[in-house]
């Protein structure tokens, strides 16, 4: 019975899940991962894809244990699905990463029924808690050797020592990496408090005294690690989690005696007091300056103090909820009630919902943050399935808390006490940091926590679970799609997510090149060259000995002074060349230097353009590479490719340009949930007129300096691409580079209109310039409104945070420079400015409600300016805007003269002085 025992515990199926327990919280790629948690999804499913096949096809009946917990986990993995409804009707382009999300969901539950079932002895369970403490070590060993020295076992070198955000580790956030120690330190104290841990594989005294030294030696990293994380939820959650398993243990075990060896009892105390030492000693070392906080630099009670004295750390976790409650509730799409947003959709939608949030509550303009995540999972569930997934999320803690009280009470020996202890430890730690975090969005911390969660309600601890017997066919074919769906899905999004990473790095050195290279440029070094073999400009002193010795005669006289006329001259002959072939060597090295650059600035262009494209190819879902290309299509390599190849010119000008081919052509989902002024995204305003004079455009492109309205063309296509990404990807930046651009073309058209203008009668004979002078016309109003439209959209979905974007703080008064730049109408110019200075004047005194500053006097002094102009041709309108401007900039202005006091800056207490000044100049006039 014991041999068979011995044997199932290494069975082929569990031994794969003990590898996966290893391996998954430690697999990154360098240079291809890049959200850590893809290929560790991968890596589970195809894990458990194998051992769930094998059990099939090894049994032809299978008996499932289930309890409520199982069915209201189930439940859930069920109405993941269902939210899907959501994103089918409201952004069905996006609706393949959602299925990913929730099929994903799915087979995790149909994973934790399998784990209820087969971990059936303590032997395997503790041989799985072993596992997950030795993956767990490495995990806080490169924690702590990215903290102390950058650098990374896996990925090299990853950024400064005593940075908070190195000790990120492989699992990809020091948060994670520290809630990951939450689950497994409770398993450490397991195999030190029992003193026969492993029991029918560690039989001698000395095999326990090294398995629990190992334990010890695992404990004091991870602890470490715990605390340079600096994660506050759990290092809360630890503490109170196992003082309240330690007490719970405490009061249970009384009644049992341990039935062997006193001595091993004895042993193990000895280990739990040494373990109590080296956690007192790494607190107290942690806690004050030290070493190993670099003399003050890791500060865990200033951290702990700020999230106590602070309202800011509380204010930016309820910003996102308030966030993801605005987004279920939207009465727009009452189903979402039901069914929520659509499961994964929170990172997308986040931004387009902040303004509901800062017009509840202005003071959060201070706090956003651009969470992917809700930063509560409980809410998060709520929002994106709605009252159906919310309800089963209820349920399973209802069913799952009741269950451990219950079975903890009837259970009959201090080991499993200790064990069930130790796994409630770990729940608590896990389910306090799920309030404020989202560590179950990280792989390896869902599957600890889904081992830890289906062990305790499964059949070793309990009994009385119900049985469900059903033929392996009927099994196998629904789980063999499942899981091959799944695989695809995440094969796609590992290799996607990789070839973006690719091209990531193929940017930096893009832009590292492409820095070097402005600084050297050959033709400067190519037109050096010609002048100086042709004698010219500042190399006129070498054409001859006389004009040589005439710049340089005091030298030459210093070395050569004491030879003969004949010999001096020669010399200075000599010395002449010298100095020529000297410079030209080193022109040559600089032009070679110069190519060289150029070339590999062009190489690594292409490069990231190339893994960029497949990214996208790969994982179509995946809109951060459009947002690059978008980026990458406004760069030198590909406008300065337009000005000489006339092909190129016509292609571009006809939207067939390969650079343009991954275009979202159409918005196919709510235009009232992704924020696009319209459902075409493909813009190519000039295709018809080229399509219709193809050859003789060709003929006259450079007299028509085509390659100019290409490169306007270009602007576009950079544009489209930027729209396209918002289907799939949410970027704050995304409105207010989309406004900028079109400002460009509006002004560039402007500019093409003129010239093309000049050359309609000259080309008359050949081509009839009338129609694209036309379309160019309405194109720049086209322009200008979408200008108006993205700028606005930018100050309307993050009216502030400068505090911690400080590039944005200057968005308002780019916006009304704008405005005022392309002018039109008096009295809509006039009101548009003024609705900027309305929102900006929000948004400040927004700021100063939130602690911070707001300091509107870019706008205002815009404003006055414009004003200026007006009052020369329009009285009566100068006097309705200064009235209406007054009054829109009182509020900030008195939060302003309030705040004078308070600033610790001079630069911002002369804009404060500036801005006060400014506006009581108005008011009194």
């Amino acid at each position: 019975m014991e041999n068979k025992a011995y044997n199932s515990t290494f069975k082929a199926q569990l031994f794969i899940y003990y590898m996966m327990s290893v391996v998954i919280p430690l697999f990154v790629v360098k240079n291809f991962t890049h959200e850590p948690s893809t290929g560790k999804h991968l890596l589970y499913v195809i894990g458990f894809t194998i051992i769930i096949l094998s059990a099939l096809f090894s049994n032809k009946k299978i008996t499932i244990k289930y309890s409520y917990v199982h069915l209201a986990a189930l439940g859930f993995g069920i109405t993941a699905i269902l939210s899907l409804i959501s994103v089918s009707a409201e952004n069905p382009q996006y609706f393949r990463y959602s299925l990913d999300v929730a099929l994903f969901a799915l087979f995790v539950v149909l994973t934790s029924f399998y784990i209820s079932k087969e971990f059936d002895t303590r032997l395997k369970i503790e041989f799985a808690m072993f596992f997950f403490i030795i993956g767990a070590f490495v995990v806080a060993i490169d924690a702590l050797l990215n903290y102390y020295a950058g650098f990374d076992l896996f990925l090299g070198k990853v950024g400064a020592p005593f940075q908070r955000a190195s000790a990120r580790s492989t699992i990809g956030n020091p948060n994670f990496v520290s809630d990951y120690m939450g689950l497994t330190i409770p398993m450490i104290i397991y195999f030190l408090v029992n003193p026969y841990p492993l029991k029918k594989v560690v039989k001698s005294r000395m095999g326990i005294i090294l398995l629990k030294s190992s334990m010890l030696l695992f404990l004091a990293p991870m602890i470490a690690a715990v605390f340079v994380a600096e994660t506050r939820t759990v290092m809360t959650g630890i503490l109170l989690g196992n003082l309240l398993f330690i007490i719970v243990y405490l009061l249970l075990s009384r009644k049992f005696q341990h039935e062997e060896d006193p001595a091993l009892v004895k042993l193990s105390r000895i280990f739990i007091v040494a373990a109590l030492v080296l956690a007192i000693v790494l607190s107290i070392l942690y806690l004050t300056p030290s070493p190993l906080t670099g003399k003050g630099k890791l500060n865990i009670t200033r951290r702990l103090e700020y999230v106590l004295t602070s309202s800011k750390s509380w204010k930016e976790r309820f910003s996102a909820w308030l966030n993801s409650i605005y987004q279920w509730i939207d009465p727009s799409h009452p189903s979402r009630i039901i069914f929520g947003t659509g499961i994964g959709t929170f990172q997308l939608y986040h931004l387009l919902y902040s303004p509901y949030v800062i017009q509840e509550r202005p003071d959060y303009t201070v706090v956003w943050n651009n969470f992917k995540r809700t930063h509560n999972d409980y809410v998060q569930a709520l929002s994106e399935t709605g009252i159906l997934g919310f309800s089963m999320v209820v349920l399973f803690l209802i069913f799952m808390v009741s269950r451990y009280f219950r079975t903890m009470l009837r259970l009959k020996n201090k080991t499993d006490i200790l064990m069930y202890g130790a796994f409630g430890a770990a729940i608590f730690s896990l389910a306090m940091h799920t309030m404020f975090e989202f560590p179950l969005h990280m792989q390896p911390n869902l599957m600890a926590g889904v081992f830890i969660m289906s062990i305790t309600m499964g059949t070793y601890f309990n009994d009385d679970l119900k049985e469900l017997q059903i033929s392996r066919t009927a099994l196998a074919i629904p789980f063999v799609i499942l899981s091959g769906t799944i695989i695809f899905l995440k094969t796609t999004a590992y290799l996607g997510e990789g070839f973006f990473r690719k091209g990531q790095v193929a940017q930096q050195y893009y832009y590292a090149y492409a820095r070097e290279a402005i600084k050297r440029n050959p033709v400067a070094i190519k037109n050096k060259l010609k002048d100086l073999e042709n004698y010219r400009g500042e190399f006129a002193y070498l054409k001859n000995v006389g004009n040589y010795y005439a710049a340089r005669e005091k030298e030459l006289r210093s070395k050569f002074g004491g030879l003969s006329q004949v010999e001096f001259l020669k010399a200075i002959e000599s010395e002449r060349k010298k100095e020529f072939d000297a410079i030209r060597a080193n022109l040559m090295r600089e032009l070679q230097t110069a190519e060289a650059l150029q070339s590999k600035t062009r190489a690594y262009y292409n490069r990231a353009v190339d893994y960029f494209e497949r990214s996208y190819r790969i994982y179509p879902v995946f809109g951060k590479p459009l947002w690059y290309l978008a980026a990458f299509g406004i760069k030198p390599e590909r406008v300065y490719s337009l000005s000489s190849d006339k092909e190129k010119v016509i292609q571009t000008l006809m939207g067939e340009d390969p650079y343009a081919a991954l275009i979202v052509d159409e918005f196919k989902g709510d235009l009232r949930v992704i924020p696009l002024p319209e459902r075409n995204i493909r813009t190519v305003p000039f295709k018809e007129f080229v399509k219709a004079h193809k050859e003789k455009l060709t003929e006259l492109s450079d007299k028509l300096y085509l390659s100019f309205l290409a490169q306007i063309q270009a602007v576009l296509d950079s544009i489209d691409y930027y729209e396209s990404s918002m289907i799939f990807f949410s970027e704050r930046q995304t409105p207010k580079i989309v406004g900028g651009l079109y400002k460009k073309v509006y002004e560039e058209l402007k500019r093409y209109g003129s010239f093309l203008l000049v050359r309609e009668k000259l080309y008359s004979d050949t081509i009839d310039l009338a129609d694209l002078l036309m379309q160019i016309e309405r194109f720049e109003n086209y322009a200008k409104t979408q200008m108006y439209y993205w700028y606005d959209l930018a100050v309307t979905l993050l009216p502030g945070t400068w505090n911690r974007y400080s590039d944005w703080e200057g968005i308002y008064g780019e916006y009304m420079t704008a405005v005022v730049s392309v002018g039109g109408d008096t009295t809509a110019v006039s009101n548009r400015i003024l609705e900027i200075a309305k929102k900006h004047a929000f948004a400040c005194e927004g700021m100063w409600e939130g602690g911070y500053y707001g300091i509107p006097d870019d706008t205002l002094g815009i404003a006055l300016k414009y004003a200026g102009n007006l009052k020369e041709k329009h009285q009566k309108e100068y006097e309705r805007f200064m009235r209406e401007l007054s009054e829109i900039y009182h509020g900030v202005y008195v939060k302003t003269k309030e705040g004078l006091s308070k600033f610790r800056s001079e630069e911002l207490k002369k804009r404060a002085e500036k801005f006060i000044e400014l506006y009581e100049k108005i008011s009194t006039n």
